[in-house]
């Protein structure tokens, strides 16, 4: 396969997601530093379909470090996006104006050190109107969803984020087994006025289980 083609085949794949209506970037590998746009689009074309990679899980403070300075520079290049930063992983959540909006996120994203993968869910920008009355309900919905989190005690002990786009919910953070996984997912389903549930809520490994660096979760 030729560099022409290669990068024209990751061009599409991503841009045909983002065109139809949600998009949901796959995960792209980091190495580290600054990365070229062609950098982050081979790395994507060459893990399709796998969306995340997982290693050696980061403690709590350094994801914290990881994510403020993440937020610090998106806000610094006027991306206004949510963004959190898990076991090294970071998660970009919000509204785009468009597919070069949307690569200069993917991008700024993977200069943060440290950050291994990048996961993308990015909706259309609507109109200023539009953007008014969606921010409104998607506020509601937001009070409604933590609030039932809060109420029960089945999530005790988790690490669990809410972000609602245009009526979707995405849930993120991890829980500390399978059953609180699955709790968290049904009490977002079964509230009304959700579009649907996005799942990025992973589960912590049992202490007695050995990590290997470098192995790679495909779905």
């Amino acid at each position: 396969m030729t560099f022409e083609f290669a990068s024209k085949t990751a061009f599409a794949v991503i841009l045909s997601a983002l065109l139809a209506g949600c998009a949901l970037y796959p995960a792209v590998q980091v190495a580290g530093g600054a990365m070229t746009g062609y950098d982050v689009m081979t790395t994507a074309d060459k893990y399709l379909p796998r969306d995340s990679v997982e290693g050696g899980s980061l403690c709590i403070a350094r994801d914290a470090q990881m994510e403020r300075r993440l937020r610090e520079r998106l806000e610094l290049n006027d991306l206004h996006l949510s963004a959190h930063v898990i076991e090294a992983k970071a998660y970009l959540v919000g509204q785009v104006k468009s597919r070069n909006q949307a690569d200069y996120a993917i991008r700024t994203a993977a200069t943060v050190e440290g950050v291994r993968s990048v996961t993308c869910k990015f909706y259309p920008a609507p109109s200023a109107r539009q953007a008014a009355r969606d921010a409104a309900h998607d506020e509601l919905l937001f009070k409604q969803l933590t609030e039932r989190f809060g109420e029960t005690k089945r999530l005790e002990g988790t690490d669990l984020r809410v972000e609602v786009v245009r009526s979707h919910a995405i849930l993120l953070g991890r829980t500390r087994d399978y059953s609180q996984k699955t709790a968290a997912l049904a009490i977002a389903e079964e509230m009304n006025g959700l579009a649907d549930v996005i799942d990025y809520i992973s589960v912590e490994a049992p202490k007695d289980t050995p990590v290997t660096n470098g192995s790679v979760a495909v779905k």
